[in-house]
């Protein structure tokens, strides 16, 4: 009822407030800020090992379970995925929200290193890695000439095709 009294017995002061509030939105919505891609940082870190010529269980028994206990430990640790491959082990680690990445990431290198030695020493050194969209490529080319020799086609891409992207 105070709001209703109020523009009756005063109208100009209502019809004032009114488009007080209608400029301050507008000002407000000039100056309001979009990001399309805002930095984001996920709270993934990927292991990766490659294990050449092993069969998946092999990897998974001599290297996955083995990498997966010794990660387990690091604090904030949401929930590990792994997958077993010829030759290949990938370990996704999981974190909660808030956990420092940076951080995190330095913790499994950390605990990798540690049981480095209980790992065959057949394997390539871990790959481990933080999630991060900004370093995938926007656009991937392939470009097929049977016509032409292996060697200028990789000339032409690298000569034409690069330079042209390059410069958009």
């Amino acid at each position: 009822m105070v709001l209703s009294d109020l523009s009756i017995k005063q109208p100009v002061f209502a019809t004032m407030m009114m488009a007080a509030l209608a400029v301050l939105g507008l000002s407000s919505y000039r100056a309001l800020k979009v990001d399309l891609f805002p930095d984001v940082e996920f709270p993934l870190v990927t292991v990766t090992t490659r294990y050449a010529g092993a069969s998946p269980q092999t990897v998974e028994r001599d290297v996955t379970k083995k990498v997966e206990e010794a990660v387990n430990t690091v604090q904030g640790v949401r929930h590990i995925e792994s997958t077993s491959q010829e030759g290949l082990s990938n370990i996704v680690v999981q974190f909660n929200i808030g956990v420092p990445i940076l951080n995190a990431s330095q913790d499994i290198r950390g605990k990798v290193a540690a049981i480095r030695g209980s790992l065959p020493r057949e394997i390539d050194e871990p790959i481990i890695q933080r999630m991060d969209p900004s370093s995938a490529p926007i656009v991937s080319v392939a470009i097929d000439a049977p016509a032409l020799a292996p060697r200028a086609v990789s000339e032409i891409a690298d000569k034409l095709v690069k330079r042209r992207l390059e410069n958009v």
